[in-house]
């Protein structure tokens, strides 16, 4: 990595002294390294800085062109790096037929076609493209149709333009080398009826528009591989029953949420995953879709959150968590009382509505018998001051607290009196405690967050080797993390 840093100071300095006029001299031992290192060398580099590698003498000129990967950005793609493929006649035409950042994006194009062309590695590692806001539109089918010429192993294309879906090349779909396929944006997936991805493993679908039902079916179920989906939805994908018939799938994300929609909800209709080797899930649905799991799964980890009622398989396959991230609502608040989760070890809860949750937690504790690792994630939501929590002590302590509980986080503290009479309660049977962190609301006065220490650090607790710590920021482990 020094040595790039070497390298691309040499670029700055030659450029500049290019400039004043200044002779360059003195003996440049990176030049004289082998082709084959200075192309692991060049990878530490962003692509605008590899290719203006060309212009630092005759021995430089070609290196670049053997670099397997490959990423263009609209907002890495800019200034000098441009001017080594555009400039007089063409650039001056630009800029008086468009503003600047529509002229940036024209150049962005024009960059990447000359830089393919000229590319000669023989195999493509890598190819990332990100386009930015444009009204124009660029044939990207030829790009992607040269990454697979090039046996490309990881392929990824963003399209954020105000224009209509993309396509992509049809040879992308029978491309044996691909590995990773990363689409998001103005993508339209027109799926052949021949399709054939023997090595892909990992594919992201965030926000793309399909063609129809069938083109995400033909393109799932011919992926033999395939370990790791993820999905974002959007309400114009096209798609009313998202079926997920993949056998090999291991990990999957499904985001079914419009951000940016006017009531915040997506399509109505459902999902269907038929993965029997499925071990990892996360599911954020707030569309009212129905969810079902054909044949038997088992989940070893899963992070929760809907408005909907998945079906009985589908409560089923959670209940084998080892690992569970819970967003509360009414209908996953249901769950706490409903699931038995035998085998859960480590647990974050997350509130995110109004919610008279600490029943649905206490309830949860209960079905939780080997419960390790307790986060509860406090930060998103703010109750109102009338709010009313309601607290009753279980008739039975949880079988956690007797043998099992270790680790309890509280991010976003408040001190209400019946989450202090939950904590107390927590503190008080909680026999292998051996470490509390809690984090106060950040807009609580200094005054209040003295105040709450005080009374947590007043209250008993049976495990007395068990440490109380307190902090002004929490990070807790998330699934999402991950995923590769």
């Amino acid at each position: 990595m020094h040595v790039a840093y070497a390298i691309s100071t040499q670029f700055v300095k030659k450029r500049a002294k290019r400039r004043r006029g200044q002779r360059i001299g003195g003996e440049d031992k990176i030049s004289a390294l082998p082709d084959d290192l200075l192309v692991h060398i060049l990878l530490f580099l962003h692509t605008k800085d590899v290719v203006a590698t060309m212009i630092l003498s005759k021995r430089w000129r070609y290196i670049w062109t053997m670099v397997p990967r490959l990423g263009y950005g609209y907002r890495k793609i800019n200034g000098d790096t441009h001017k080594v493929f555009i400039g007089g006649l063409f650039g001056r035409l630009l800029g008086r037929l468009f503003d600047k950042s529509e002229q940036q994006q024209r150049c962005l194009w024009r960059f990447i076609d000359k830089s393919l062309q000229l590319h000669k590695a023989p195999v493509l590692e890598e190819l990332m493209i990100e386009l930015g806001p444009s009204r124009g539109h660029v044939d990207v089918e030829k790009w992607i149709a040269n990454a697979v010429d090039r046996r490309v192993r990881e392929l990824g294309l963003k399209i954020a333009w105000s224009a209509g879906p993309a396509s992509l090349s049809k040879s992308l779909y029978t491309c044996d080398t691909l590995v990773r396929l990363y689409l998001s944006g103005k993508i339209l997936m027109d799926v052949p009826s021949r399709v054939c991805l023997p090595s892909l493993k990992s594919i992201v679908l965030y926000s793309v528009v399909y063609k129809d039902e069938d083109s995400l079916v033909r393109l799932l179920s011919n992926c033999p591989i395939l370990k790791i989906l993820w999905v974002k939805r959007h309400h114009h994908d096209n798609v009313r029953n998202f079926n997920i018939t993949v056998p090999s799938l291991e990990r999957l994300v499904y985001d079914n949420i419009d951000y940016f929609g006017v009531h915040n909800e997506g399509i109505e209709g459902s999902l269907v995953i038929d993965s029997l080797a499925l071990k990892q899930i996360f599911y954020r649905d707030y569309s009212g879709d129905s969810c079902s799991i054909e044949n038997k799964t088992c989940f070893d980890k899963a992070a929760i959150d809907f408005f909907s009622y998945p079906d009985d398989k589908f409560m089923r396959s959670i209940s084998s968590v080892t690992n569970l991230e819970l967003d509360l609502s009414v209908a996953t608040a249901a769950w706490c009382n409903a699931i038995n989760f035998s085998q859960l070890i480590e647990c974050t809860v997350t509130l995110l509505a109004e919610l008279d949750w600490l029943e649905s937690l206490m309830g949860l504790l209960q079905n939780s018998p080997i419960l390790e690792v307790l986060f509860i994630d406090q930060t998103f939501i703010r109750f109102e001051e009338d709010f009313s929590l309601s607290w009753n002590e279980p008739s039975f302590v949880p079988g956690c607290f007797a043998a099992h509980l270790k680790i309890f986080e509280w991010k976003g503290y408040i001190g209400r009196h019946k989450e202090k009479e939950a904590i107390k309660y927590i503190f008080a049977n909680s026999n292998c405690l051996e470490r509390v962190q809690v984090s106060m609301e950040s807009t609580c006065k200094l005054k209040d967050r003295e105040k709450m220490m005080k009374e947590l650090e007043s209250m008993s607790r049976v495990s007395t080797s068990s440490q109380l710590l307190f902090s002004t920021q929490l990070e807790f482990p998330s699934f999402l993390n991950e995923i590769d």
